[in-house]
């Protein structure tokens, strides 16, 4: 074996559990939005095991590098696959953006991306959860405008996933009119006292709304602004560990 070889297996051990697959990825389905993610197994467990897997959504801005850190101690076994969003906002990206001529047709521009990023990110979750050994439904995590994302997708698009963690987002109401009380996976929020982005209280009704809808949501306040505590990495884990369990 070269000396190249050799280090860079020397390398892969080094990393262990934490094994990336960096090259980005693009939906091959026919949707509005072919988006791009990168795939990276978490915990115990090799790049070919049957695994959890979890589609992570990241917050305004942002990319699909920056939620790494969240799962960077996980010692659950979990396929992490984070989707990057379709819009360019400054460094980072966004997941839906109105252009109009006045402020009513910019709204809903921005009403009908976020409808269909949506529909492209349920159809995604199927492409690559089939792609990879996984287990059971893909479950779906987000951050800030990627927790609106994901608490909008386990509304409307329940069938494609068995689990929802939102932290620190909110859904505009009007995303939520017309729907019916029916069954829908599990909701599992977090938000910050102290969050100064999204206001505790948005999130608070989004969850009161969900729950009328699914009766399956559990509501979490921590003691913070806006971010993703230590607590919340720990719950996120013990409950996939859970729901892989059942």
């Amino acid at each position: 074996m070269g000396s190249m070889a050799k280090l860079a297996l020397a390398i892969l051990v080094l990393v262990g559990g934490w094994k990336l697959f960096l090259a980005p990825s693009q939906i091959d389905a026919d949707v509005a939005y072919p988006l791009r993610y990168r795939t990276q197994v978490v915990g115990p467990a090799g790049s070919g095991d049957r695994l959890p897997l979890l589609v992570v959504l990241h917050g305004a801005g942002a990319d699909e590098e920056d939620l790494d850190g969240v799962f960077a101690d996980f010692t659950v076994p979990v396929r992490v696959v984070s989707f990057r969003a379709p819009e360019r906002s400054g460094s980072g990206y966004v997941w839906a953006y109105g252009r109009g001529a006045d402020r009513e047709e910019a709204r809903e521009a921005h009403q009908q991306m976020f409808r269909d990023v949506a529909e492209s990110l349920a159809v995604g979750a199927d492409e690559v959860a089939a792609r990879y050994p996984t287990e059971g439904k893909p479950m779906v995590f987000g951050f800030s405008q990627g927790a609106s994302m994901a608490w909008y997708l386990g509304a409307h698009h329940p069938e494609h996933f068995a689990a929802v963690f939102a932290v620190a987002g909110a859904v505009n109401p009007e995303l939520l009119e017309g729907l019916h009380v029916a069954r829908r996976p599990p909701f599992f929020a977090y938000h910050g006292r102290k969050d100064g982005v999204v206001p505790l209280n948005r999130g608070q009704k989004t969850a009161g709304a969900i729950e009328a809808l699914a009766g399956n949501v559990v509501f979490e306040e921590f003691d913070d602004g806006h971010t993703v505590p230590l607590s919340v990495r720990e719950d996120l884990q013990r409950r996939i560990q859970r729901l892989g369990a059942g």
